[in-house]
């Protein structure tokens, strides 16, 4: 009985342990089947990042290969050198930095676009991913050498924050889009200020590869035409144009391509027309008024001295925003030349009518003075009072039969062979007759001064047609 009960226990531990080993195994491969499923999501969700790594690594192993076969920069990008580059181009202006009139320099912004084909520069996008496009530095390939010739300043003109990259395709053709700042010389035509219109030329072109080297083509595209320029108050963008020409230097054999840009800036001129035109104007038709003002006023040369001085103090403010172009100077100038003319002549004028209203009446008035007087007899005019009195503002006597004056032609004796003796209504007559002598000037004065005027606005008008 007890060799059997230790057989039976044998079994049973042996039974326990194939157990216990049968549940490892399965916890083992529990175990098992939860890291598997992990990896394989886990590689599941690397798998476009995966993509991703493999596209870059291709596009970088593209551009490290065109910039170790690219060979030197300052070969043209051609595979037979007798081969011209063909270059598109435009300029597109967006603002008007700066545009300083006394010395004629215009400082304007743009977006400069060229395109060329680069025959070092294609690849098979098969063999690359499938990769068409990429971006290069400037700086790792060939770069056309195009300049403007109206080009003051001597400094990068790129006004990116960042070195400007190219556009590669797989042909070889290349794209720059690039932000430039030029400052250029503009000749200025003021002739119409401040209704003026400037066109301003520029000259792109190659400085170093002629015709048979390089071929400079203008985009006539929709964005080279495009319009982009921002208004700045005083100056409106009347548009552009381009043109393409080949100009022969006598320096070299062959001609050079150039692009001829025209740009048309209008001046918005409201803020001249109310500040100089309209206050010029006033100041002219208050320059007539100084003929009729009466010579006992005593004010007639002062109004005169001042409008001359309006005058000029106008002139030198409309000068000092124009440069010193010596042909073809501007209406505005010439019309404040003659209005300052006129008052000068109206200042000597009214001094030669004061001194011959105050002259000594016991001179006769000469014969060919007394046309002035218009035909009227200064003896038959009702209006004439033989004695006068001309009283000043203060009530104080300024003219009589008591007056030093008076006591003059009284008893005077003309020392050129004038009347001799004391005859007070000849006096009285020889006076009245220099008066009316006087007035008379006065309004020929006038009439002088209005057709200089009317003539002078004519002039100005038709100039400005």
């Amino acid at each position: 009985m007890r060799k059997v009960y230790v057989q039976e226990a044998g079994k049973h531990d042996l039974r326990s342990n194939i157990g216990i080993h049968l549940k490892k195994m399965n916890i083992i491969m529990e175990y098992y089947l939860l890291f598997t499923l992990l990896a394989c999501s886990a590689v599941s969700e690397k798998a476009p990042d995966l993509e991703w790594a493999s596209s870059v690594s291709s596009m970088k192993r593209l551009a490290n290969q065109l910039s170790v076969n690219y060979g030197p920069r300052n070969v043209r990008p051609r595979l037979r050198h007798s081969d011209p580059v063909e270059l598109v181009m435009y300029f597109s202006p967006s603002i008007l930095s700066e545009f300083v009139e006394q010395t004629q320099i215009l400082a304007i912004q743009g977006v400069l676009f060229m395109g060329w084909v680069d025959e070092f520069l294609t690849w098979d996008p098969q063999h690359h991913d499938n990769i068409n496009v990429m971006s290069m530095r400037s700086k790792d390939i060939w770069m056309p050498d195009i300049t403007v010739y109206e080009r003051l300043d001597t400094d990068t003109a790129v006004v990116n924050l960042f070195e400007p990259y190219l556009i590669v395709n797989s042909t070889g053709y290349v794209e720059m889009f690039q932000l430039v700042d030029l400052t250029v010389y503009c000749r200025l035509n003021m002739n119409r200020f401040p209704f003026d219109v400037q066109k301003c030329r520029m000259k792109f072109t190659s400085f170093t590869y002629d015709s048979d080297q390089f071929i400079l083509r203008y985009a006539n595209t929709t964005a080279a035409n495009q319009s982009i320029f921002r208004v700045n108050g005083v100056w409106r963008f009347r548009g552009f144009s381009a043109n393409e020409v080949e100009v022969k230097y006598a320096c070299c054999p062959n001609p050079f391509g150039e692009i001829h840009y025209e740009f048309v800036l209008a001046r918005i001129g409201d803020f001249y027309v109310f500040s100089i035109w309209i206050p010029s104007i006033l100041l002219s038709i208050l320059e007539l008024t100084v003929f009729l003002v009466h010579p006992d006023s005593g004010e007639k040369v002062s109004l005169s001295v001042n409008n001359v001085l309006a005058f000029i103090l106008f002139q030198q403010i409309v000068l000092e925003n124009m440069p010193n172009i010596g042909e073809d100077p501007p209406i505005l100038v010439v019309y404040f030349s003659a209005m300052i003319a006129l008052s000068c002549g109206s200042v000597l004028s009214s001094v030669i009518v004061l001194r011959i209203y105050h002259h000594d009446p016991s001179t006769p008035v000469p014969g060919f003075l007394k046309c002035l007087t218009f035909g009227k007899n200064p003896a038959r005019d009702s209006d004439v009072v033989v004695s006068r009195a001309v009283v000043t503002v203060s009530g104080n006597l300024t003219r009589s039969d008591t007056s030093p004056s008076n006591s003059r032609r009284k008893g005077s004796s003309n020392r050129g062979g004038g009347i001799q003796g004391s005859d007070p209504s000849l006096l009285e007559v020889n006076g009245i007759t220099w008066n009316r002598v006087a007035l008379g000037l006065d309004k020929l004065c006038l009439v002088v001064a209005v057709l200089i005027m009317v003539g002078t606005g004519l002039y100005c008008c038709l100039k400005f047609q």
